[in-house]
C-alpha cells in the first residue's frame, strides 16, 4: 500500500557542489593568467626575440582579451550558481497524492490529474541543469531544476504514475538530448 502522500523535498547538496566547482574554476583561471602572463614577460625578457612592438603589442592584447573572456565566463558562472543556491527553499518542493499535484517551490500551484496538461523534463545541462515543469489548464505553469530536488526522476514518474492510476506519466525525452 502507497503512503497518502510522496513529497518531493528540496536539497542544496548539487548546488553547493556547483558553487564549489565554479569558485574552483575561477580561481584556476585567476592561477593561469598569472602564469601565462609569467610566461609572456619571461619570454619578452630573458629571451629577447627581437619581436617588433606591434607583435609584442598584439601578443599582450591577445592575452588580455583571452584572459578577460575566461575570467567573466567564470565569474558569471559563479554568480549564477550562487544565485541558484540561495534560491533554494528549505522543506518540500511538491507533494504527488492520489487528488493530483501540488508545487510548494517556486510558487504554490496545486492541479488535480484532470487538469494536468503535461509532465515532463526540458533544459540543457547548462546552468541549474534539466527542469520539471508542470503544464495545467488555463496556462498554469510551474517549473523547478532537477537538481533543487531530492528525488530523481525515475522516481517521480513512478509516484506519479502510481498515484495517478496510469493517467499521467513524466515525459524523460528530454534527457536525451543531454547523453
Amino acid at each position: 500500500m502507497l503512503p497518502e502522500r510522496f513529497a518531493v523535498g528540496l536539497t542544496p547538496l548539487p548546488t553547493a557542489a556547483r558553487v564549489a566547482r565554479r569558485r574552483s574554476a575561477l580561481r584556476m583561471r585567476i592561477i593561469s593568467a598569472f602564469i601565462s602572463l609569467a610566461l609572456l614577460i619571461g619570454i619578452l625578457v630573458f629571451l629577447n626575440p627581437g619581436w617588433s612592438a606591434g607583435l609584442v603589442v598584439g601578443l599582450v592584447a591577445l592575452w588580455l582579451a583571452s584572459t578577460a573572456t575566461w575570467m567573466t565566463i567564470a565569474v558569471v558562472g559563479l554568480h549564477r550558481a550562487k544565485k541558484d543556491l540561495a534560491s533554494i527553499g528549505h522543506g518540500d518542493a511538491f507533494y504527488i497524492d492520489a487528488a493530483g499535484i501540488e508545487f510548494v517551490h517556486p510558487e504554490p500551484m496545486r492541479a488535480t490529474w484532470p487538469e494536468i496538461n503535461a509532465l515532463r523534463i526540458v533544459g540543457g545541462s547548462l546552468g541549474a541543469g534539466p527542469r520539471l515543469i508542470m503544464e495545467a489548464t488555463g496556462d498554469r505553469t510551474v517549473r523547478i531544476p532537477l537538481s533543487f530536488v531530492d528525488a530523481s526522476p525515475s522516481a517521480i514518474d513512478s509516484a506519479t504514475s502510481a498515484r495517478s492510476l496510469g493517467r499521467v506519466r513524466v515525459d524523460v525525452s528530454g534527457l536525451d538530448k543531454l547523453i
